[in-house]
């Protein structure tokens, strides 16, 4: 049994997210790379609460060159084959900054509450 996964990416480098530093991926892959049943098939990531629309290019910038450094040390190998990033408020940057997943379930089902 192979399991599929993607890479968490903390890019905002905070606390309350958990994830990779963007500085550990390559090392971190290489590692992974050791276990035969894990194939990381790419990066994910979440950034940042942005205060208005476009603040969260830089980084959805810095997942996608992490992402083609990929590509660039290990080959299009289908290893770094999916870029998830954006959500429901900025999903459409995010594609055109090189996501192919994408998580819109609050556009699709409407904002959770929580009882706390």
């Amino acid at each position: 049994i192979r399991q599929d996964i993607l890479l968490e990416v903390n890019v905002g480098g905070e606390e309350s997210k958990s994830g990779f530093a963007p500085e550990e991926v390559l090392p971190t892959l290489d590692k992974i790379s050791q276990f035969p049943n894990i194939r990381v098939k790419g990066l994910m990531t979440i950034p940042p609460i942005s205060q208005k629309n476009g603040d969260n290019v830089k980084f959805f910038q810095k997942i996608y060159n992490i992402s083609v450094d990929i590509i660039a040390l290990l080959g299009d190998n289908g290893m770094a084959k999916y870029l998830s990033m954006g959500m429901s408020d900025d999903f459409d940057i995010a594609i055109e900054e090189g996501a192919n997943l994408v998580r819109v379930g609050t556009a699709l089902f409407g904002k959770r509450y929580y009882n706390i």
